[in-house]
């Protein structure tokens, strides 16, 4: 049997590779937009997907064997991260969305903290 902490290190590992990958999918469309004006959208390619998908998976498994080492049920513990990954998820989903809309539109605007 494996252990809870186990389950949740390899979800851990599962997000930080699958973020990494889907960085570097937006990383080289925002690159195609600037050298190239290839518009970086749409968004729902295999590649960005597939990497997304992954860290939400990432998330749900962390999550489940984090709340498990808390002496949650497993399938409590799996419905809540499940739960909690996909709605977090399609919100970040439509959030990079409108920034890559926004970088189409040449409409992204500085951040200058204290400045509002």
């Amino acid at each position: 049997m494996i252990n809870s902490k186990t389950i949740a290190w390899l979800g851990g590992c599962l997000v930080v590779v699958c973020s990494a990958a889907f960085i570097r999918v937006l990383q080289l469309k925002v690159q195609g937009w600037n050298q190239k004006k290839i518009s970086p959208l749409p968004l729902e390619g295999f590649s960005s997907i597939t990497s997304y998908v992954g860290t939400l998976s990432g998330l749900t498994i962390m999550f489940t064997g984090v709340l498990e080492t808390f002496a949650f049920s497993p399938i409590s513990s799996l419905t809540a991260s499940w739960g909690l990954s996909l709605t977090t998820g399609l919100t970040m989903w439509g959030v990079v969305k409108g920034l890559l809309l926004e970088v189409e539109a040449g409409s992204v605007k500085e951040i200058v903290p204290g400045k509002f």
